[in-house]
Order: C-alpha cells, then sequence, then structure tokens
C-alpha cells in the first residue's frame, strides 16, 4: 500500500499500474491482484487505510469527550496537523476522492458512503453540542454538518492545488470562526437565544 500510495502520488492513479505498483513494493503484479483483487480494490484499501490512520493517531485523541463547537474544533485542528505533518498523504488521499467521480465510478457508492457516515459523525457531535447547551437549540445539525464537511474538504483542495497562493492556516482560523459564530450560543442569527 505504500507503494501505492507513493506512485498514485507521483503519477496519479491512471499512470500508476499494477505492474508498477508491485515493482515499487519489490512484489510481483500478481501479488497485488491477489491481495487486493483489482487495483481498484487496493485503491479503496488504501482510501480506508489512510484515513483510519489519521483518524486513530489525529483525530480521536483530540476530539475525546468534546462536543458541539469544541469538537468541531478538535477536528479542525486534527486536520491542520495532517497537512504539516503528511501532505503526500492529503494529496492521494485527494486524488483517491476525485477518482470516484470520473473513471472509477465503481468506487462512487463506496466514497459517498464514506462522506455519509462522516456527516453522520459531525452531525452527532453538534447534537450533543445541543444536548449540553454549547450550540443553539434552533441549529439544523445535518446541515451544518455537511456545510462543516464542505468547509474543510474546500480549503484543503484549495491548498493541495496551489500551497503557496492558499494561506491554508488562514483559511483553517477563519472556519473555526465561522463556527464559533454560527452555532455558538448567544452567537450570530439567533443572539436572542439564552
Amino acid at each position: 500500500m505504500a507503494a501505492a500510495l507513493k506512485l498514485i502520488t507521483e503519477r496519479g492513479y491512471d499512470r500508476a499500474s499494477l505492474q508498477a505498483i508491485g515493482q515499487e513494493a519489490g512484489y510481483s503484479r500478481g501479488l497485488v491482484s491477489h491481495r487486493f483483487g483489482s487495483k481498484e480494490g487496493l485503491l479503496w484499501a488504501i482510501f480506508e487505510r489512510t484515513f483510519d490512520e489519521w483518524r486513530a493517531e489525529s483525530l480521536l485523541p483530540r476530539i475525546d469527550g468534546r462536543a458541539g463547537v469544541e469538537a468541531l474544533r478538535a477536528i479542525i485542528a486534527a486536520s491542520r496537523l495532517a497537512m504539516q505533518r503528511a501532505p503526500h498523504r492529503l494529496r492521494a488521499f485527494y486524488a483517491m476522492l476525485f477518482q470516484s467521480l470520473g473513471p472509477l465510478r465503481v468506487l462512487r457508492p463506496k466514497v459517498a458512503d464514506f462522506h455519509r457516515r462522516q456527516r453522520r459523525a459531525v452531525a452527532g457531535w453538534i447534537a450533543a453540542g445541543v444536548r449540553n447547551g454549547s450550540v443553539r437549540p434552533d441549529v439544523d445539525a445535518a446541515r451544518e454538518a455537511a456545510l462543516f464537511m464542505s468547509m474543510l474538504r474546500g480549503a484543503a483542495y484549495q491548498w493541495l492545488l496551489e500551497p503557496r497562493g492558499v494561506d491554508i492556516d488562514a483559511l483553517y482560523d477563519a472556519i473555526e470562526e465561522t463556527v464559533t459564530r454560527t452555532l455558538g450560543r448567544g452567537r450570530g442569527r439567533a443572539s436572542a437565544h439564552p
């Protein structure tokens, strides 16, 4: 998987053949096919592993016991750390995301489910904030979760395209300010709420 990740990052998915991946890893193409079934299977395994490693190493330790705006700030901090520590992983992750829109339509249902699960998790943290009183009671958790994920993904995508032209730290700071302003009690549109 490390060899595939490296080649996909360097060459793109289309030009990273199973043969090249096998050679890079020191194995035969047949072994790669046997273990993952297909190039698409290998891609999905890398996708899941990349996310699972980020989740275990960066996200879960930061989010433990948090809800509402605090939880979303923890997600932003974990995302920022991932960019600083392993931008190559992030680049490969996004390359794999976008492959599901083009030549790898077979992965589209899996990627769509991945996004649904992420939105549900974020909505759960927002709803927990409503319950504990740290988030306004009139917030639509599902809508805000989708908006939050869109902001994070959009910021990362812009930075990956143009790292010297996009100040990712400033974007993350702005996302954090927006989340605090729109979700926090006594702020934003519903400032009349206690």
